[in-house]
């Protein structure tokens, strides 16, 4: 059990601080799969320590952490996989790489690895309250995700940083302003 842990922490560690290597070995064991679990637990975690902030300002039942860490994973996985379905087609179709969708979202679950800054943030807010460390953690989680997801498809693709990079981020968000500026328009 112990080996596990030990294990779990330092594929963590790799994933974070060196991803590319860490898809390249990944894909050569065949272990693309990992990314998943990794999302799963990793949402899990954060979801029942969001329950658990909510719990403790609104006096809610012990329960609520284990509903709230449910709900997160679930609606966690349909971002996850929407996400790579956006991904996928602007690679595939924009910048004609070749890869698979479902290697595209298992990969992508490795970017919950920074979600363990999330969990410091949660755990600094709970504890002592502090409000603006927690918000800059949360903010430096997200934009190390985005990084590792365009590793991700990059590595997934073979398209290189820079069009993975507008693939999982650029096209999407201008597609985002795009529709909220229409909608805009028409209000």
């Amino acid at each position: 059990m112990v080996k596990i842990v030990a294990n779990f922490s330092r594929d963590l560690l790799k994933v974070l601080v060196s991803p590319e290597e860490t898809f390249k070995a990944v894909k050569d064991k065949g272990l693309e799969n990992q990314g998943l679990y990794l999302y799963i637990f990793m949402c899990a975690f954060l979801g029942f320590m969001l329950g658990g902030v909510v719990s403790a300002i609104t006096g809610v039942w012990i329960v609520f952490p284990i509903a709230f860490a449910v709900v997160v994973t679930v609606i966690a996985l349909l971002k996850l996989i929407v996400w790579a379905i956006i991904s996928h087609v602007v690679a595939v179709f924009v910048f004609k790489g070749e890869g698979s969708l479902t290697n595209t979202i298992k990969l992508m679950g490795f970017s919950a690895a920074p979600f363990i800054l999330g969990i410091f943030a949660l755990m600094t807010l709970i504890l002592i309250g502090t409000i603006f460390t927690s918000a800059m953690l949360f903010v430096i989680m997200y934009i190390w995700a985005i990084i590792i997801g365009s590793t991700a498809v990059s590595i997934e693709h073979r398209i290189g940083f820079g069009r993975s990079f507008l693939s999982v981020l650029g096209v999407p968000a201008l597609v985002i302003i795009g529709v909220m500026m229409l909608v805009g328009v028409f209000q």
